[in-house]
């Protein structure tokens, strides 16, 4: 097995900012009720689906400001430009069930996309809040 210990240390660099005291402040985590709440209110918000599409086949939803950018695209340079356009926007990062989501958006922000949140519990909690 060959390590790339230079990966290694990069990512170990990276993680090392998500301590239990950050993770505590549940950061870059918007709930699905605030984002129906931001919509409401006519607030600037952009939802980037990372599902694959057969994911979205499964559970869809419409919302005229959608990204549909697979999560392995995310960051292809024109995806990031894309994205990088909407800075006056709340872009919320959405997946299943929220786990993915987290990821890409700590990413996001690492490389400057701070106005970047990820919807906890992904498209399936948001589904559950809008039916409700």
């Amino acid at each position: 097995m060959n390590i790339d210990w230079n990966e290694v240390e990069k990512l170990k660099s990276f993680f090392s900012f998500f301590t239990s005291d950050y993770l505590a402040k549940r950061p870059c985590r918007v709930r699905p009720h605030t984002l129906v709440d931001w919509i409401k209110k006519g607030e600037k918000v952009l939802i980037v689906d990372i599902r694959t599409p057969a994911e979205s086949s499964i559970i869809g939803f419409t919302y005229e400001k959608t990204l549909r950018i697979p999560m392995n695209q995310i960051f292809e340079r024109e995806n990031i430009e894309k994205l990088a356009s909407y800075g006056d926007h709340k872009i919320v990062i959405a997946c299943r069930i929220g786990l993915r989501s987290l990821v890409v958006t700590a990413f996001l922000r690492r490389v400057g996309l701070n106005n970047a949140y990820s919807l906890e519990g992904g498209i399936i909690s948001l589904a559950q809040e809008v039916r409700c």
